[in-house]
Formats: structure tokens, C-alpha cells, sequence
């Protein structure tokens, strides 16, 4: 008898489309890491939503004040030393949307670049279009931004191999679709009460332009600013979801 082994089987091939995380994939390249990034945004946008919250109670704490001050009841420094609390919120919000703009344009930049690995062609959204649109996307009210987390969304379906052409078929959560309307409908409401908005909190040109937007327009400041808050909630629970879909998909641990 001989006393060689029995040959391994034959069938231990990967099953089609199947790339190993950190290899190459059908498309060539290496999955890139989106995990950290992913968990940093959204801390980073629950700070956003909680203080755009705190916004929303501080314009209403302040409504009598800038009556007061319209009316010639309080001076010039005692109205700026009332508003300087809601000042440091808006430029802390300022602050945490610009932090969010960079993680969220490395993240979806390697997001697109991973969707190549795994041969999600054709992109309408390529890894440097995707920063563009992070970039100038408001311009578009966020339209353009919502066709490109489309796009990154169904690339990232894990129960798709590699190289399959019926990406572009898969659905796509609701989530995404209530985050554009309510995005919408506070910028509308904005504009109905001709409010102007910078990074997430109102701005004017002087104190007199603050304190009338405040005491005229309080309702409507706080209906889009509650608008604001329910659209960050919506996209912070889309974020979580697509991190999980791509690492899935990546296989990142």
C-alpha cells in the first residue's frame, strides 16, 4: 500500500466574485480601510444634531430679548451679552460642519474607490467626482448629493459578488429619500421666512437684522431648525447603515 496522502479536493476554489479583504479585486487594487471614518462621522454629526437642538431652544429663550432691544428696552451691549451664548453655539456649529465636510469627503472617496476594486462599473460617481459633489453639493439644495449616496449605497451591497452588472438594480433604503424631502423643507422654510443660512445656524449682517429675525420670525426659525435636526437624525442612521452594507461587503474587520 502507499503511503501518500489522499489529494486535497478539487473544488477549493473561491466561489465567482469573491475578493479577499486587502487583496486585489476584478477590477485590480486594494480595498481601502472606511470603518474609523465612518464612526468618526457620526460622532461628528450627533455633535452637529445636538447642537443644532440647543440652537433651537436658545432662539426661543432669546424671542423677548430681541423685542426688548427692537423696542429700545435694552441697549446694544446688553443684547450682545444675552446673544453671546447663541453666538458660541452657531460657531461651534460652524466648526463641527466643517469636520463633518472632510471625514465625509475621504469616506466617500473611499467608498468609490473600493466600488472600482469590486468592479461596480460603470460609476456615474467616480472617487474624485465624489469629492467634488461633498464639496459643492450644496449648491444643488443637496439633490446632487443624494444620486451619489444612491450610487454608493447600492455598490455597497453585500449580497452581490464582484463584477456583477445588476448593481445599479438594487434598492435603496427610504431613509435617504426622507433625508432629501426634510433637507428640503427646511431650506424652504428658511427662505418663506427670508432667513439666510451659513454652516448650519442663521447669520446676519447686524445686530438690528438678528434681533428682528429672532422676534418676527421665530416661528419659522424654529420649524427649520426642527426640520434641520429630524433630516441630521435621518442621515446619521443612513451613515451607520452604509458603513455596515460596505465593510460587509470589504470585509473589514
Amino acid at each position: 500500500m502507499s503511503d501518500l496522502p489522499p489529494p486535497p479536493p478539487a473544488n477549493l476554489n473561491p466561489p465567482p466574485g469573491y475578493v479577499a479583504y486587502g487583496g486585489p479585486g476584478a477590477a485590480g487594487g486594494h480595498f481601502r480601510r472606511t470603518k474609523g471614518l465612518a464612526t468618526w462621522l457620526v460622532v461628528l454629526l450627533s455633535i452637529g444634531l445636538v447642537v443644532q437642538i440647543a440652537l433651537i431652544i436658545v432662539q426661543l429663550t432669546l424671542k423677548d430679548a430681541a423685542k426688548d432691544f427692537i423696542e429700545d428696552n435694552l441697549t446694544t451691549s446688553q443684547f450682545d451679552d444675552k446673544i453671546a451664548f447663541f453666538l458660541l453655539i452657531g460657531f461651534l456649529a460652524l466648526v463641527a460642519t466643517i469636520a463633518q465636510i472632510v471625514i465625509m469627503i475621504v469616506w466617500a472617496f473611499r467608498m468609490a474607490k473600493n466600488d472600482q476594486v469590486l468592479n461596480r462599473q460603470p460609476q456615474s460617481f467616480s472617487p474624485g467626482a465624489t469629492v467634488a459633489v461633498n464639496i459643492l453639493g450644496s449648491c444643488t439644495l443637496g439633490i446632487l448629493n443624494f444620486f451619489m449616496w444612491r450610487e454608493l449605497w447600492k455598490a455597497s451591497d453585500p449580497e452581490l459578488p464582484a463584477g456583477d452588472p445588476t448593481w445599479k438594480q438594487r434598492p435603496v433604503t427610504p431613509l435617504l429619500t426622507v433625508y432629501l424631502v426634510v433637507s428640503l423643507a427646511a431650506v424652504a422654510a428658511s427662505f418663506a421666512g427670508g432667513l439666510r443660512q451659513f454652516g448650519g445656524f442663521r447669520t446676519s449682517n447686524s445686530t438690528d437684522d438678528l434681533a428682528k429675525n429672532l422676534s418676527d420670525q421665530i416661528a419659522v426659525i424654529s420649524l427649520s431648525g426642527v426640520l434641520s435636526a429630524v433630516a441630521a437624525a435621518a442621515f446619521i442612521m443612513f451613515v451607520r447603515q452604509l458603513s455596515a452594507r460596505h465593510v460587509k461587503v470589504t470585509g473589514e474587520t
